[in-house]
């Protein structure tokens, strides 16, 4: 069938087409097979249509006129996950190290002083292993309407949380929208600024706990 958008609601997703035969036929944003722009009021359109649960006319497979289908294999999100490059594991290794150097420093010396000098390096490896990547391609496929979009602050930083289930912004506004008193969940990844917080974490509290123990000791005796 052949029609003309009438209405469009972008912020929603969602519009309607009024068919040559005169028809109003309702349709959303997932339905569209060509991804390259937001549909617009005026946009000449090629659909399906079937009805829905109540019977009303739904539009299907629709094709703004003048632009390219979008291929099927565009329709995954393409969003490799962040992973631990060498680089990353460099820095791990520089931690532990500068940790038991600092451990072994204050068993020889017991001048707290004087070894926390040797935790400067697993204090700027920490700060590296923290740093914000920045993924390979310059923009994915959003997870829910499919339209390619461009990296942008927001996704890079879900990008590093460990998600790859990412949305535009027309669709993330939507989301939050509709989700007023929650928070994005992401899916959890292991990431080298996490290793390396827990790895901190670790050693900072098992040195601090040997720490307290042996300046009791002390006062004791």
């Amino acid at each position: 069938m052949n029609g003309k958008i009438s209405q469009w609601k972008d912020d929603k997703g969602f519009g309607f087409i009024a068919s040559d035969d005169g028809q109003k036929v309702f349709f959303h944003i997932s339905s569209l097979t060509t991804k390259s722009r937001r549909p617009e009021v005026g946009d000449c359109v090629v659909f399906a249509s079937t009805t829905d649960a109540q019977n009303r006319l739904k539009a299907t497979s629709v094709a703004i006129e003048g632009l390219a289908k979008t291929p099927k294999y565009q329709n995954s999100t393409n969003v490799e996950p962040k992973t631990t490059n060498a680089f990353d594991y460099f820095l791990i290794v520089i931690l532990l190290l500068s940790i038991a150097v600092v451990v072994k420093s204050y068993l020889d010396s017991k001048n707290i002083e004087q070894s926390a000098i040797f935790g400067i390096p697993a204090v700027v490896a920490f700060i590296l292993l923290g740093r914000q990547k920045k993924p390979k391609n310059r923009s994915f496929n959003c997870t829910k309407c499919k339209k390619s979009e461009r990296y942008d602050s927001r996704t890079i930083s879900a990008w590093n949380r460990g998600s790859t289930r990412l949305y535009c912004n027309q669709c993330h506004v939507e989301w939050l929208r509709n989700n007023p008193r929650q928070q994005e969940t992401y899916s959890s990844s292991k990431s080298g600024g996490c290793l390396g917080t827990l790895t901190l974490m670790l050693g900072t509290g098992l040195f601090g706990g040997y720490t307290v123990i042996d300046w009791l000791v002390q006062m004791v005796i």
